[in-house]
């Protein structure tokens, strides 16, 4: 059975018209027809199951057999990603989404290389970024689609973490500790809310690093091996999600 996202504004618990973009992947591309079941999601919870129907002017009309709602998970995870060389951002996004991370924070750091000086460009790839979640929400089965932030500046980012329960960032520096030690920590003090910082190729400045400590972050070794910015952001990410997912219970 297809999965098919759709925007809450369009959710109706009977039936419901997609706007013509997504009326269009799903009978165009997906080849649905008349009289298939298809599964619904809002990215916010709500699940349905519908069927296909022809019919008002020859739009396609999905009407709603059954329909549920999952609560969020009791714990949360961002990212505050530095943006990556290339198409590496993409990746990260769509794994993420789908590990279950909810909120992505992107950041430019001083050794970024990729620059975004115009605020119409950082909110195109704000949007791209947000149409790979739904993406990759549809194809994994997540619930609840993470939000994407606007580009940002480190000092807003590390301003972002400052409220987790555990702000933890990635770092070579040799005061690093070992991510085992913060595990424990965190299985301790119950923690639900977590933030990830991972830096660009090449690291965090020295300064960036001491703006992230300042800040509340723990500088954590993942272990002997340098990894790439996304490998970081992965590794990292399934821990922690591994982690909270298993002290605390999932609703819904």
């Amino acid at each position: 059975m297809h999965r098919c996202y759709v925007d809450s504004t369009f959710w109706n618990d009977s039936e419901m018209i997609l706007p013509p973009a997504s009326e269009h992947h799903l009978i165009n591309v997906l080849r649905v027809s008349a009289g298939e079941m298809v599964e619904l999601f809002d990215g916010k919870g709500r699940d349905a199951v519908a069927r296909v129907a022809i019919e008002k002017g020859r739009r396609a009309v999905l009407k709603v057999e059954e329909s549920s709602f999952v609560k969020p998970p009791l714990f949360s995870v961002s990212l505050i990603q530095a943006l990556p060389k290339g198409t590496k951002m993409d990746l990260i996004v769509e794994k993420a989404t789908e590990l279950g991370v909810t909120k992505i924070y992107p950041m430019i750091t001083e050794r970024v290389v990729v620059r975004m000086n115009d605020s119409a460009r950082k909110e195109e790839r704000r949007e791209r970024w947000q149409r790979i979640t739904i993406s990759a929400a549809e194809q994994s089965g997540v619930k609840w689609i993470p939000e994407v932030k606007p580009v940002m500046t480190i000092e807003e980012a590390v301003s972002a973490g400052r409220d987790s329960d555990v702000f933890i960032v990635g770092a070579l520096a040799s005061n690093a500790r070992l991510l085992h030690g913060v595990l424990s920590e965190m299985r301790k003090k119950k923690s639900v809310t977590a933030s990830l910082l991972i830096g660009p190729e090449g690291d965090l400045t020295p300064l960036e690093l001491k703006m992230a400590i300042d800040a509340g972050a723990i500088p954590v070794s993942f272990g002997p091996n340098v990894f790439r910015v996304e490998t970081a952001a992965l590794f990292g990410l399934s821990v922690l999600i591994y982690e909270l997912s298993n002290s605390t219970v999932f609703s819904g």
